[in-house]
Order: structure tokens, then sequence, then C-alpha cells
């Protein structure tokens, strides 16, 4: 049978069915941090999408730091050889924010802008992968996202390798 959209009622039937069809939402990306108790982070997914445990190396009042495991046969992988050739690796590190105060502080270091700092009531972590060059003494920023409390990242905040970087 075929519809003929000159007619009036076939016409107002095809535009209440196109009202009433729900919109498909647009899928939240992958969680890139797996939670503990009270959403301390155990894992990170890693550039490789190989899940790798966490250690931490720092502890305040406002903020812990964790590293991605340099033990774990994640690590190892990505980053043994290469090291024992040139003398570089990469690793993650992941601040987890106690405090709103702690995620604007670290976002206006960044330099983000005022959205992405209003942001840090919904963030909890941010990853930051950087190389280090240990034969010339440098520490390149390679990426950084900032992850909402669920442990998904915002992609609006990912920033990548600026080229700039720091003696040890």
């Amino acid at each position: 049978m075929r519809l003929d959209l000159r007619h009036p009622a076939a016409l107002l039937s095809l535009t209440v069915g196109l009202a009433f069809t729900p919109a498909r939402a647009q899928q939240a990306p992958p969680p890139v941090i797996q939670t503990g108790a009270l959403n301390v982070p155990t894992d990170v997914l890693t550039q490789n999408n190989q899940w790798s445990g966490l250690v931490p190396i720092l502890s305040t009042t406002e903020e812990d730091l964790y590293i991605e495991d340099p033990s774990g046969d994640a690590w190892l992988s990505r980053n043994a050889q290469r090291f024992v050739d040139t003398g570089q690796y990469t690793i993650t590190f992941v601040s987890f924010y106690k405090t709103v105060h702690a995620c604007r502080t670290d976002q206006v270091h960044a330099g983000a802008d005022i959205a992405h700092q209003n942001a840090c009531n919904d963030y909890r972590y941010r990853i930051r992968q950087v190389a280090v060059d240990s034969p010339q003494n440098l520490v390149t920023l390679r990426y950084s996202v900032m992850v909402f409390t669920g442990g998904t990242p915002d992609p609006s905040s990912i920033i990548r390798e600026t080229g700039h970087a720091r003696l040890l």
C-alpha cells in the first residue's frame, strides 16, 4: 500500500509519528578510570586499551596523586625495552580531587577557561600522560583529560602534546 502524503490524515499521521519518536541519545564515552571504595581510583585505561593498576605517591587533604604501576605488565610491555635502549618511557598520573578547590587550582595552573574551571563541580579526576627522557632530563606532557565522578572522560577538556618540555 502506498502512502499518499497529499491526504490530510496521512500527513497528520506521519507528523505525529515523527514527533513522538525518541531521539537517539549520544553515547557517553566508556570509563577510563575504575574506582574502589569512596571513589578512590584503582585502575586507569592506557592508550593501548589495557587496564593498569595505580600506585599512590602523594596525599594531601585536598588531593591524592597516583601513578600507573611501573611493575605491572601493561606498563612494562609498553616501556621496558625502550627504556633499556634509549632511557625514555611514558607514565600516567592520576589526580584524585577530594575538594573542588583542588580541581580549580589545577585547572588555573593548566590555563583552563572559566567553563572548565566551573566544571570542577562535576570533575573528580585528571589523567596526565607524560614522556620522560632520562638522558636529556626532560619531561613532556603528552596528554591530559579531566574525568567525571563516574570515571568517564570529558572530551572537551583533552589537551594533546604541546611540544613544551621541562627539565627535571
